[in-house]
């Protein structure tokens, strides 16, 4: 009998809470944008990304499914070439992540929130055999927030997992992406709206 990917199984089991979370009542949709750096190995173009997720309230808390795409906040590359190999920055590397988390009220507005789930790192190459290579992983985060009225403000760690193990050929161009470790320290700022208001 052929196994279930684990990435495929943790899909599964965030799209049934996103319907647990469509179906149910106290419900919001947060969207907004996020602006922050690889941590550990500053990015001179910085991280950004836009983010859109499903929030549900408790009286223990709030749960929610997030998904967020993104890449450099200013736009290029900033990857090293010697002779003819060219050697990708791990840290140019756009990411894609579906993530479930739990936001546990500390105070009436304050928040420390915790992320698990789905990531996707990848590049655009355009070498002789491919045109993208990307790397799934598992992915975790942690951080701290406030609500100002509709308003969500948030710091948060998030460890993205490895980048692509990866070598090819552009012409006379050798492309290499070494596997390395990715995480994120990034700002958000959402805007909240109520589900019941939008059907």
């Amino acid at each position: 009998m052929k196994k279930i990917e684990p990435k495929y199984f943790l899909l599964l089991v965030l799209l049934l809470l996103k319907i647990e979370l469509i179906n149910a009542q106290d419900t919001y949709i947060e969207a907004g944008v996020g602006i922050g750096n690889v941590f550990g190995n500053k990015n001179a173009r910085g991280k950004g990304e836009l983010h859109f997720n499903i929030i549900k309230f408790y009286q223990f808390g709030q749960i929610g499914l997030d998904i967020s795409t993104g890449g450099n906040f200013i736009p290029g590359i900033t990857s090293i070439e010697d002779e003819n190999i060219e050697t990708l920055s791990s840290n140019d590397f756009k990411f894609t992540t579906i993530t479930a988390l739990y936001r546990l009220p500390i105070k009436k507005h304050l928040f420390v929130e915790s992320r698990l789930g789905y990531s996707s790192l990848f590049s655009f190459v355009h070498t002789d055999d491919t045109t993208k290579i990307s790397q799934p992983n598992f992915t975790a985060g942690i951080g701290i927030g406030r609500h100002i009225n509709n308003f969500t403000l948030s710091l948060r760690y998030q460890y993205l997992g490895v980048t692509p193990n990866y070598e090819g050929s552009r012409n006379m161009t050798i492309v290499k992406s070494n596997s390395e470790s990715f995480g994120l320290l990034l700002f958000r700022i959402s805007y909240r709206f109520d589900l019941k208001n939008l059907f």
